[in-house]
């Protein structure tokens, strides 16, 4: 077994798919990093508005056999039988998809479950019928700050015991590997980071200027644009030897005109839509800092991309940030405290050419790379299967 290459079943919750084609892409990421050293398929199930009861769709992605399939929406009006209805059709969907990939790819090895809730039914289900060892990714915000109060008990129970009958747990932050043990009796942890395609984002020399960069889903109550706005606003009072480019996928209009109602300068500042991954590489690499103020967070991709960029970071404490940024690549804050945040951007606007952009991209790159990444996985593959 050792001459060949491990079959491994990316089994995941979150997926970039048809209708929701950003939804886990640093899922579908940590897939790319693995199929560097080992045969991978990927299989996430998602409900349509469609008359087929199910539809299969393939592709290959950069090594990654993808097989998604959608299957028809349950609509009942009565919840117990709309969930047995649901958990029925469900375990189909996953039985259609696995049969496709084990056609193409032969027998697995083990699962690689990315997110515990909903696809791990799946995989306590191969592990008993087929005796497929799995590990769990685990990258779910809710897991830190909602569990016990917001998740149904079934939910709950049902996480509880996939944790527990994981091989190994790798969350992708210390943070978020604190708040699993809290649910959790299993004590084999691994935490792996996400990912960053270091051939797309990579370092190149930054012209000197005081260009500060935001990219997120602009989703206020998790990112806090307004706060960075207002920050911005009273930062403009101070100076105005400097810009700021937002850029992201949600309703970048309403930060428009919360810009233009709050008065900041217009040539301050830039707010547009979303970007394709090349174009936010691009916006990395002719920008001096950047800039991420959420309220919440796990182990944010972008931190790690714009690390890989050379850029230093100012970013709030929530999550897994402070395990990414310290005082050689940038400067961590308290969340929600406009008054730091303005301090903070003032002085590192004077600061910026103390950092070495060199060693903050090379530091970052050994760290978030496919091939560190994928090693890393491959290395615990290997240990679970006695290889």
């Amino acid at each position: 077994m050792t001459d060949k290459k491990l079959n491994i079943l990316f089994l995941a919750s979150w997926y970039p798919n048809k209708l929701l084609p950003k939804n886990g892409n640093f899922i579908q990421q940590h897939a790319f990093a693995v199929a560097q050293h080992c045969n991978v398929a990927a299989l996430h199930i998602i409900a349509n508005n469609q008359t087929e009861d199910f539809i299969l769709e393939e592709q290959t992605v950069n090594d990654v056999l993808e097989v998604i399939v959608y299957y028809r929406k349950i609509n009942s009006n009565i919840p117990i039988l709309s969930h047995l209805k649901k958990l029925k059709v469900r375990h189909q969907a996953h039985i259609m998809g696995y049969n496709r990939i084990v056609e193409k790819l032969g027998k697995i090895d083990l699962t690689h479950l990315n997110v515990v809730f909903p696809a791990g039914n799946f995989a306590l289900y191969l592990k008993k019928k087929y005796h497929i060892p799995f590990i769990i990714s685990e990258h779910w915000t809710a897991l830190q700050k909602s569990f016990v109060v917001e998740l149904p008990f079934l939910v709950k129970k049902m996480i509880k015991k996939t944790f527990n009958e994981a091989a190994t747990i790798c969350p992708v932050s210390i943070d978020l590997m604190k708040a699993i043990k809290n649910i959790s009796s299993n004590k084999n942890y691994e935490v792996v980071p996400n990912v960053v395609n270091t051939e797309i984002f990579k370092h190149k020399t930054h012209e000197t200027g005081k260009r500060i960069l935001h990219v997120s889903n602009l989703k206020n109550e998790h990112k806090n644009i307004t706060g960075i706005l207002d920050s911005i606003k009273e930062l403009s009072l101070l100076r105005d030897d400097f810009f700021i480019s937002i850029v992201g996928d949600g309703d970048y209009e309403y930060f428009i005109r919360y810009a233009e109602n709050i008065q900041i300068p217009k040539h301050l500042y830039n707010i547009e839509g979303a970007k394709s991954y090349e174009e936010i590489a691009k916006l990395m690499q002719t920008h001096n800092l950047f800039l991420l103020y959420s309220n919440y967070e796990n182990l944010p991709c972008v931190i790690a991309e714009a690390l890989v960029c050379g850029l230093p970071v100012l970013t709030s404490n929530v999550g897994g940030t402070a395990e990414m940024v310290d005082n050689t690549n940038g400067v961590v804050i308290p969340a929600a405290d406009n008054k730091t945040l303005l301090k903070e951007l003032n002085q590192l606007l004077d600061n910026l050419g103390s950092y070495n952009h060199t060693k903050i991209a090379n530091d970052a790159a050994n760290k978030y790379s496919y091939k560190s990444v994928g090693k890393q996985f491959l290395e615990i593959y290997k240990k679970i299967l006695n290889i």
